[in-house]
Protein backbone atom coordinates (compact mmCIF):
# COMPACT_ATOMS: atom_id res chain seq x y z
CA UNK A 1 0.00 0.00 0.00
CA UNK A 2 1.33 3.40 -0.95
CA UNK A 3 1.62 6.03 1.71
CA UNK A 4 2.23 9.73 1.26
CA UNK A 5 2.99 12.02 4.19
CA UNK A 6 2.44 15.68 3.50
CA UNK A 7 4.00 17.86 6.21
CA UNK A 8 3.01 21.47 6.34
CA UNK A 9 6.25 23.48 6.49
CA UNK A 10 6.33 25.55 9.65
CA UNK A 11 8.80 25.81 12.54
CA UNK A 12 8.19 23.93 15.75
CA UNK A 13 8.35 26.06 18.89
CA UNK A 14 10.89 25.15 21.60
CA UNK A 15 7.97 25.10 24.02
CA UNK A 16 6.25 22.17 22.28
CA UNK A 17 7.77 19.42 24.44
CA UNK A 18 7.07 21.20 27.77
CA UNK A 19 3.54 22.01 26.58
CA UNK A 20 3.04 18.39 25.63
CA UNK A 21 4.23 17.24 29.05
CA UNK A 22 1.96 19.74 30.82
CA UNK A 23 -1.10 18.08 29.34
CA UNK A 24 -0.47 14.93 31.30
CA UNK A 25 -0.61 16.75 34.61
CA UNK A 26 -4.36 16.93 34.16
CA UNK A 27 -4.42 13.58 32.40
CA UNK A 28 -2.77 11.89 35.36
CA UNK A 29 -5.09 13.65 37.82
CA UNK A 30 -8.12 12.47 35.87
CA UNK A 31 -6.71 8.95 35.66
CA UNK A 32 -5.39 8.57 39.21
CA UNK A 33 -7.87 10.35 41.48
CA UNK A 34 -10.71 7.91 40.79
CA UNK A 35 -8.26 5.03 41.14
CA UNK A 36 -7.04 6.41 44.46
CA UNK A 37 -10.18 7.66 46.18
CA UNK A 38 -13.31 6.69 44.25
CA UNK A 39 -13.52 3.39 46.11
CA UNK A 40 -12.94 4.97 49.57
CA UNK A 41 -15.36 7.78 48.58
CA UNK A 42 -18.10 5.28 47.85
CA UNK A 43 -17.38 3.14 50.91
CA UNK A 44 -16.86 5.85 53.53
CA UNK A 45 -18.79 8.92 52.33
CA UNK A 46 -21.66 7.63 50.19
CA UNK A 47 -22.40 4.24 51.73
CA UNK A 48 -22.09 2.07 48.61
CA UNK A 49 -21.60 -1.69 49.33
CA UNK A 50 -18.05 -2.87 48.43
CA UNK A 51 -19.03 -5.25 45.62
CA UNK A 52 -21.31 -2.61 44.01
CA UNK A 53 -18.54 -0.02 44.36
CA UNK A 54 -16.04 -2.28 42.63
CA UNK A 55 -18.48 -2.92 39.79
CA UNK A 56 -19.21 0.81 39.44
CA UNK A 57 -15.51 1.35 38.74
CA UNK A 58 -14.92 -1.69 36.53
CA UNK A 59 -17.99 -1.87 34.27
CA UNK A 60 -17.56 1.60 32.69
CA UNK A 61 -14.10 0.52 31.55
CA UNK A 62 -15.58 -2.30 29.49
CA UNK A 63 -16.95 0.43 27.23
CA UNK A 64 -13.49 1.97 27.02
CA UNK A 65 -12.14 -1.23 25.44
CA UNK A 66 -14.24 -0.32 22.38
CA UNK A 67 -14.25 3.47 22.76
CA UNK A 68 -10.49 4.06 22.84
CA UNK A 69 -9.63 2.25 19.57
CA UNK A 70 -12.58 3.97 17.88
CA UNK A 71 -11.31 7.33 19.13
CA UNK A 72 -7.86 6.52 17.79
CA UNK A 73 -9.27 5.61 14.38
CA UNK A 74 -11.40 8.76 14.35
CA UNK A 75 -8.43 10.98 15.11
CA UNK A 76 -6.37 9.19 12.43
CA UNK A 77 -9.02 10.09 9.86
CA UNK A 78 -9.70 13.65 11.04
CA UNK A 79 -8.77 16.51 8.72
CA UNK A 80 -8.86 20.05 10.09
CA UNK A 81 -6.90 23.29 10.07
CA UNK A 82 -5.72 22.32 13.58
CA UNK A 83 -4.44 18.94 12.46
CA UNK A 84 -5.70 15.48 13.37
CA UNK A 85 -5.24 15.49 17.15
CA UNK A 86 -5.67 19.04 18.48
CA UNK A 87 -9.47 19.35 18.02
CA UNK A 88 -9.85 16.38 20.37
CA UNK A 89 -7.49 17.94 22.89
CA UNK A 90 -9.67 21.06 23.03
CA UNK A 91 -12.96 19.18 23.42
CA UNK A 92 -11.48 16.71 25.90
CA UNK A 93 -10.04 19.47 28.11
CA UNK A 94 -13.47 21.03 28.59
CA UNK A 95 -15.45 17.82 29.01
CA UNK A 96 -13.01 16.21 31.43
CA UNK A 97 -13.28 19.17 33.78
CA UNK A 98 -17.08 19.01 33.77
CA UNK A 99 -17.44 15.25 34.27
CA UNK A 100 -14.84 15.19 37.05
CA UNK A 101 -17.05 17.47 39.13
CA UNK A 102 -20.15 15.35 38.46
CA UNK A 103 -18.36 12.18 39.56
CA UNK A 104 -17.90 13.33 43.16
CA UNK A 105 -21.23 15.12 43.59
CA UNK A 106 -23.80 12.38 44.17
CA UNK A 107 -27.51 13.19 44.61
CA UNK A 108 -29.37 12.03 47.71
CA UNK A 109 -30.75 8.81 46.22
CA UNK A 110 -32.75 6.04 47.90
CA UNK A 111 -29.93 3.63 48.80
CA UNK A 112 -26.21 3.02 48.64
CA UNK A 113 -26.65 0.61 45.74
CA UNK A 114 -28.60 3.18 43.71
CA UNK A 115 -25.89 5.75 44.41
CA UNK A 116 -23.37 3.21 43.16
CA UNK A 117 -25.34 2.87 39.92
CA UNK A 118 -25.38 6.66 39.53
CA UNK A 119 -21.62 6.81 40.00
CA UNK A 120 -21.17 4.00 37.47
CA UNK A 121 -23.18 5.92 34.86
CA UNK A 122 -21.26 9.15 35.45
CA UNK A 123 -17.96 7.26 35.41
CA UNK A 124 -18.89 5.82 32.01
CA UNK A 125 -19.48 9.35 30.72
CA UNK A 126 -16.25 10.58 32.31
CA UNK A 127 -14.29 7.67 30.82
CA UNK A 128 -15.64 8.55 27.37
CA UNK A 129 -14.59 12.19 27.70
CA UNK A 130 -11.15 11.07 28.86
CA UNK A 131 -10.86 8.89 25.75
CA UNK A 132 -11.53 11.98 23.64
CA UNK A 133 -8.45 13.59 25.18
CA UNK A 134 -6.07 10.81 26.16
CA UNK A 135 -5.96 8.76 22.95
CA UNK A 136 -5.14 11.65 20.57
CA UNK A 137 -2.75 13.00 23.23
CA UNK A 138 -0.78 9.76 23.34
CA UNK A 139 -0.86 9.47 19.56
CA UNK A 140 0.58 12.96 19.18
CA UNK A 141 3.66 11.78 21.09
CA UNK A 142 4.59 9.46 18.23
CA UNK A 143 4.39 12.42 15.81
CA UNK A 144 6.72 14.67 17.83
CA UNK A 145 9.80 12.40 17.78
CA UNK A 146 12.09 11.59 14.88
CA UNK A 147 14.03 8.58 16.21
CA UNK A 148 14.17 5.93 18.91
CA UNK A 149 15.94 8.04 21.53
CA UNK A 150 14.01 11.23 20.87
CA UNK A 151 10.91 9.18 21.68
CA UNK A 152 12.34 8.69 25.15
CA UNK A 153 12.93 12.44 25.41
CA UNK A 154 9.32 13.16 24.42
CA UNK A 155 8.05 10.60 26.90
CA UNK A 156 10.47 12.06 29.46
CA UNK A 157 8.59 15.37 29.26
CA UNK A 158 5.34 13.44 29.57
CA UNK A 159 6.83 11.71 32.59
CA UNK A 160 7.59 15.07 34.21
CA UNK A 161 3.96 16.02 33.63
CA UNK A 162 2.96 12.67 35.06
CA UNK A 163 5.04 13.41 38.16
CA UNK A 164 3.37 16.74 38.76
CA UNK A 165 0.06 15.05 38.04
CA UNK A 166 0.86 12.51 40.72
CA UNK A 167 1.56 15.35 43.15
CA UNK A 168 -1.79 16.94 42.35
CA UNK A 169 -3.69 13.68 42.01
CA UNK A 170 -2.17 11.72 44.89
CA UNK A 171 -1.02 14.19 47.52
CA UNK A 172 -3.78 16.79 47.18
CA UNK A 173 -7.13 14.91 47.10
CA UNK A 174 -7.29 13.78 50.72
CA UNK A 175 -5.90 17.12 51.92
CA UNK A 176 -8.52 18.94 49.86
CA UNK A 177 -11.25 16.70 51.27
CA UNK A 178 -10.18 17.79 54.75
CA UNK A 179 -10.04 21.45 53.71
CA UNK A 180 -13.55 21.13 52.35
CA UNK A 181 -14.90 19.92 55.67
CA UNK A 182 -14.67 16.17 55.16
CA UNK A 183 -17.40 13.78 54.11
CA UNK A 184 -19.44 14.31 50.95
CA UNK A 185 -18.96 18.11 51.12
CA UNK A 186 -15.19 17.68 51.31
CA UNK A 187 -15.15 15.42 48.26
CA UNK A 188 -17.28 17.95 46.37
CA UNK A 189 -14.80 20.74 47.17
CA UNK A 190 -11.91 18.53 46.10
CA UNK A 191 -13.58 17.78 42.76
CA UNK A 192 -14.00 21.45 41.85
CA UNK A 193 -10.37 22.31 42.60
CA UNK A 194 -8.90 19.34 40.75
CA UNK A 195 -11.32 19.77 37.83
CA UNK A 196 -9.80 23.23 37.35
CA UNK A 197 -6.31 21.70 37.42
CA UNK A 198 -7.37 19.18 34.77
CA UNK A 199 -8.81 21.80 32.44
CA UNK A 200 -5.99 24.34 32.71
CA UNK A 201 -3.14 21.88 32.21
CA UNK A 202 -4.84 19.78 29.54
CA UNK A 203 -5.71 22.78 27.42
CA UNK A 204 -2.06 23.89 27.67
CA UNK A 205 -1.16 21.06 25.33
CA UNK A 206 -3.77 22.23 22.82
CA UNK A 207 -2.44 25.79 22.95
CA UNK A 208 1.25 24.89 23.11
CA UNK A 209 1.29 22.51 20.14
CA UNK A 210 -0.09 25.00 17.62
CA UNK A 211 3.33 25.19 15.92
CA UNK A 212 3.67 21.43 15.39
CA UNK A 213 3.90 20.61 11.66
CA UNK A 214 0.69 19.05 10.40
CA UNK A 215 0.99 15.42 9.26
CA UNK A 216 -1.58 14.62 6.62
CA UNK A 217 -1.55 10.95 5.67
CA UNK A 218 -3.19 9.78 2.48
CA UNK A 219 -3.63 6.11 3.36
CA UNK A 220 -6.60 4.33 1.87
CA UNK A 221 -9.16 3.76 4.67
CA UNK A 222 -8.81 0.40 6.44
CA UNK A 223 -11.69 -0.86 8.65
CA UNK A 224 -11.00 -0.84 12.38
CA UNK A 225 -11.38 -4.61 12.68
CA UNK A 226 -8.74 -5.18 10.02
CA UNK A 227 -6.40 -2.67 11.66
CA UNK A 228 -6.73 -4.38 15.04
CA UNK A 229 -6.20 -7.78 13.41
CA UNK A 230 -3.03 -6.54 11.73
CA UNK A 231 -1.84 -4.95 14.98
CA UNK A 232 -2.22 -8.35 16.67
CA UNK A 233 0.66 -9.59 14.50
CA UNK A 234 3.01 -7.07 16.11
CA UNK A 235 4.53 -9.36 18.76
CA UNK A 236 6.60 -6.67 20.56
CA UNK A 237 3.43 -4.58 20.97
CA UNK A 238 1.41 -7.53 22.30
CA UNK A 239 4.05 -8.52 24.85
CA UNK A 240 4.49 -4.92 26.00
CA UNK A 241 0.72 -4.44 26.38
CA UNK A 242 0.38 -7.68 28.34
CA UNK A 243 3.27 -6.81 30.66
CA UNK A 244 2.00 -3.28 31.25
CA UNK A 245 -1.54 -4.56 31.84
CA UNK A 246 -0.40 -6.94 34.57
CA UNK A 247 1.65 -4.28 36.33
CA UNK A 248 -1.23 -1.78 36.25
CA UNK A 249 -3.76 -4.24 37.67
CA UNK A 250 -1.56 -4.67 40.74
CA UNK A 251 -0.87 -0.96 41.05
CA UNK A 252 -4.59 -0.18 40.84
CA UNK A 253 -5.26 -2.55 43.73
CA UNK A 254 -2.67 -0.71 45.80
CA UNK A 255 -4.09 2.69 44.80
CA UNK A 256 -7.60 1.64 45.78
CA UNK A 257 -6.55 0.46 49.25
CA UNK A 258 -3.64 2.72 50.24
CA UNK A 259 -5.80 5.07 52.31
CA UNK A 260 -7.36 2.15 54.18
CA UNK A 261 -3.97 0.43 54.68
CA UNK A 262 -2.36 3.56 56.09
CA UNK A 263 -5.31 4.37 58.37
CA UNK A 264 -6.07 0.89 59.68
CA UNK A 265 -2.68 -0.83 59.63
CA UNK A 266 -0.16 1.99 60.00
CA UNK A 267 -2.48 4.22 62.11
CA UNK A 268 -1.67 7.26 59.98
CA UNK A 269 -3.72 10.39 59.30
CA UNK A 270 -4.83 11.72 55.92
CA UNK A 271 -2.11 14.37 56.24
CA UNK A 272 0.57 11.69 56.49
CA UNK A 273 -0.88 9.83 53.51
CA UNK A 274 -0.70 13.05 51.49
CA UNK A 275 2.95 13.52 52.51
CA UNK A 276 3.76 9.90 51.58
CA UNK A 277 2.17 10.30 48.16
CA UNK A 278 3.79 13.70 47.64
CA UNK A 279 7.28 12.31 48.22
CA UNK A 280 6.60 9.37 45.93
CA UNK A 281 5.27 11.71 43.24
CA UNK A 282 8.27 14.04 43.44
CA UNK A 283 10.56 11.13 42.59
CA UNK A 284 8.64 10.70 39.34
CA UNK A 285 9.47 14.34 38.53
CA UNK A 286 13.13 14.06 39.52
CA UNK A 287 14.26 10.74 38.05
CA UNK A 288 13.26 10.64 34.32
CA UNK A 289 16.61 12.03 33.17
CA UNK A 290 18.46 9.32 35.09
CA UNK A 291 16.35 6.52 33.61
CA UNK A 292 16.76 8.05 30.13
CA UNK A 293 20.55 8.08 30.40
CA UNK A 294 20.57 4.51 31.70
CA UNK A 295 18.37 3.33 28.82
CA UNK A 296 20.89 4.69 26.32
CA UNK A 297 23.57 2.56 27.94
CA UNK A 298 21.82 -0.74 28.60
CA UNK A 299 18.61 -0.57 26.59
CA UNK A 300 14.97 0.11 27.39
CA UNK A 301 13.91 -3.43 28.24
CA UNK A 302 16.80 -3.85 30.67
CA UNK A 303 15.79 -0.65 32.47
CA UNK A 304 12.17 -1.86 32.59
CA UNK A 305 13.32 -5.13 34.20
CA UNK A 306 15.48 -3.35 36.80
CA UNK A 307 12.64 -1.00 37.71
CA UNK A 308 10.06 -3.79 38.05
CA UNK A 309 12.37 -5.83 40.29
CA UNK A 310 12.94 -2.77 42.48
CA UNK A 311 9.18 -2.15 42.59
CA UNK A 312 8.52 -5.74 43.72
CA UNK A 313 11.14 -5.50 46.45
CA UNK A 314 9.83 -2.15 47.69
CA UNK A 315 6.19 -3.20 47.93
CA UNK A 316 7.03 -6.58 49.42
CA UNK A 317 9.03 -4.86 52.14
CA UNK A 318 5.91 -3.15 53.48
CA UNK A 319 5.13 -6.43 55.16
CA UNK A 320 8.21 -5.95 57.36
CA UNK A 321 7.35 -2.45 58.58
CA UNK A 322 6.10 -2.08 62.12
CA UNK A 323 2.96 0.07 62.46
CA UNK A 324 3.86 3.74 62.78
CA UNK A 325 7.49 3.41 61.58
CA UNK A 326 7.44 6.56 59.47
CA UNK A 327 11.14 6.45 58.55
CA UNK A 328 10.81 3.23 56.58
CA UNK A 329 7.48 4.26 55.08
CA UNK A 330 9.07 7.43 53.71
CA UNK A 331 12.08 5.46 52.47
CA UNK A 332 9.83 3.10 50.53
CA UNK A 333 7.88 6.04 49.10
CA UNK A 334 11.16 7.29 47.55
CA UNK A 335 11.90 3.83 46.15
CA UNK A 336 8.39 3.27 44.83
CA UNK A 337 8.30 6.65 43.07
CA UNK A 338 11.69 6.09 41.47
CA UNK A 339 11.03 2.56 40.24
CA UNK A 340 7.53 3.44 39.08
CA UNK A 341 9.01 6.23 37.00
CA UNK A 342 11.53 3.83 35.46
CA UNK A 343 9.18 1.19 34.12
CA UNK A 344 6.46 3.69 33.21
CA UNK A 345 8.83 5.84 31.15
CA UNK A 346 10.27 2.81 29.38
CA UNK A 347 6.84 1.33 28.69
CA UNK A 348 5.63 4.45 26.90
CA UNK A 349 8.90 4.92 25.03
CA UNK A 350 8.80 1.28 23.92
CA UNK A 351 5.18 1.77 22.84
CA UNK A 352 6.27 4.48 20.40
CA UNK A 353 8.95 2.09 19.11
CA UNK A 354 6.33 -0.58 18.42
CA UNK A 355 4.26 1.98 16.50
CA UNK A 356 7.31 2.90 14.40
CA UNK A 357 7.99 -0.81 13.86
CA UNK A 358 4.43 -1.33 12.64
CA UNK A 359 4.76 1.53 10.18
CA UNK A 360 7.98 0.01 8.86
CA UNK A 361 6.55 -3.47 8.27
CA UNK A 362 3.05 -2.46 7.14
CA UNK A 363 3.50 0.89 5.43
CA UNK A 364 0.39 2.14 7.25
CA UNK A 365 -0.03 5.09 9.59
CA UNK A 366 -2.04 3.57 12.45
CA UNK A 367 -0.74 5.58 15.38
CA UNK A 368 -4.24 6.33 16.61
CA UNK A 369 -5.37 2.71 16.61
CA UNK A 370 -2.27 1.60 18.51
CA UNK A 371 -2.66 4.42 21.02
CA UNK A 372 -6.33 3.56 21.38
CA UNK A 373 -5.63 -0.11 22.06
CA UNK A 374 -2.93 0.81 24.58
CA UNK A 375 -5.13 3.37 26.30
CA UNK A 376 -8.04 0.92 26.49
CA UNK A 377 -5.86 -1.73 28.13
CA UNK A 378 -4.36 0.86 30.49
CA UNK A 379 -7.75 2.04 31.72
CA UNK A 380 -9.22 -1.45 31.84
CA UNK A 381 -6.29 -2.65 33.94
CA UNK A 382 -6.81 0.13 36.48
CA UNK A 383 -10.55 -0.57 36.63
CA UNK A 384 -9.98 -4.33 36.91
CA UNK A 385 -7.54 -3.79 39.76
CA UNK A 386 -10.11 -1.67 41.60
CA UNK A 387 -12.76 -4.34 40.99
CA UNK A 388 -10.50 -7.05 42.42
CA UNK A 389 -9.72 -4.85 45.42
CA UNK A 390 -13.42 -4.21 46.04
CA UNK A 391 -14.24 -7.91 45.76
CA UNK A 392 -11.37 -8.80 48.08
CA UNK A 393 -12.53 -6.32 50.72
CA UNK A 394 -16.08 -7.64 50.40
CA UNK A 395 -14.82 -11.22 50.83
CA UNK A 396 -12.94 -10.29 54.01
CA UNK A 397 -16.01 -8.54 55.44
CA UNK A 398 -15.17 -4.86 55.08
CA UNK A 399 -18.07 -2.71 56.33
CA UNK A 400 -19.09 0.31 54.27
CA UNK A 401 -20.12 3.57 55.96
CA UNK A 402 -21.23 7.15 55.44
CA UNK A 403 -19.35 8.26 58.57
CA UNK A 404 -15.73 7.81 57.51
CA UNK A 405 -13.39 4.94 58.41
CA UNK A 406 -15.34 2.98 61.01
CA UNK A 407 -14.04 0.11 63.15
CA UNK A 408 -13.44 -3.08 61.15
CA UNK A 409 -13.09 -6.74 62.11
CA UNK A 410 -9.70 -8.43 62.41
CA UNK A 411 -10.48 -10.40 59.22
CA UNK A 412 -11.28 -7.20 57.31
CA UNK A 413 -8.03 -5.62 58.50
CA UNK A 414 -6.10 -8.67 57.32
CA UNK A 415 -7.82 -8.38 53.94
CA UNK A 416 -6.77 -4.75 53.59
CA UNK A 417 -3.12 -5.62 54.23
CA UNK A 418 -3.14 -8.64 51.91
CA UNK A 419 -4.74 -6.63 49.12
CA UNK A 420 -2.45 -3.60 49.46
CA UNK A 421 0.78 -5.63 49.49
CA UNK A 422 -0.18 -8.80 47.65
CA UNK A 423 -1.79 -7.37 44.53
CA UNK A 424 1.06 -5.08 43.35
CA UNK A 425 3.81 -7.60 44.12
CA UNK A 426 2.01 -10.58 42.58
CA UNK A 427 0.98 -8.86 39.37
CA UNK A 428 4.41 -7.21 39.02
CA UNK A 429 5.99 -10.68 38.98
CA UNK A 430 3.69 -11.58 36.08
CA UNK A 431 4.65 -8.33 34.33
CA UNK A 432 8.34 -9.17 34.75
CA UNK A 433 7.89 -12.59 33.15
CA UNK A 434 5.96 -11.18 30.19
CA UNK A 435 8.39 -8.38 29.31
CA UNK A 436 11.05 -10.94 28.35
CA UNK A 437 8.89 -11.66 25.30
CA UNK A 438 9.55 -8.11 24.03
CA UNK A 439 12.59 -8.20 21.76
CA UNK A 440 12.40 -5.06 19.63
CA UNK A 441 15.79 -3.38 19.02
CA UNK A 442 17.13 -0.39 17.12
CA UNK A 443 18.23 -2.80 14.40
CA UNK A 444 14.62 -3.90 13.90
CA UNK A 445 13.66 -0.26 13.40
CA UNK A 446 16.37 0.27 10.81
CA UNK A 447 18.51 2.41 13.13
CA UNK A 448 22.14 2.06 14.03
CA UNK A 449 22.57 0.97 17.65
CA UNK A 450 23.90 3.68 19.91
CA UNK A 451 27.44 3.41 21.08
Amino acid sequence: MTNTDAIQPRARSIFVFPAYGAGWIGGQVFRDVPALILLPFMLSAVGVPPAVAGAAIFLPKLWVVFCDPLMGLLSDRTRSRWGRRRPFLLAGSILCGLTFVLLFNVPDLSSGSVKGIYIGVIYTLASTTFSIYSVPYLTMGSELAADMHERTVVMGWRQVGLGFGLVAGNAMPLWLVQQGGGGAAGYSFMSVVLAAVCFLTMITTFLGTASVPLHEHNDAPVPLYDQVRLAARNRPFLMLVASNFAQLVGSAGAYATIAMYMVYHQHMSFSFISSFLLLMSLMVVITPALWTMLSRRIGKRAVFVIAIIGFIGSFGSFGLIEPGDTRWIYAFSVALGSFNCGFSLMAFSMLLDTIAYDKKISGLNREGVYAGLWSAMDKTAFAFGALLAGLALSYFGYQESTEGFVTQSAEALRGITLTYIGMPTGFAVVSLALIFGYGLTEKDLGATPSQ
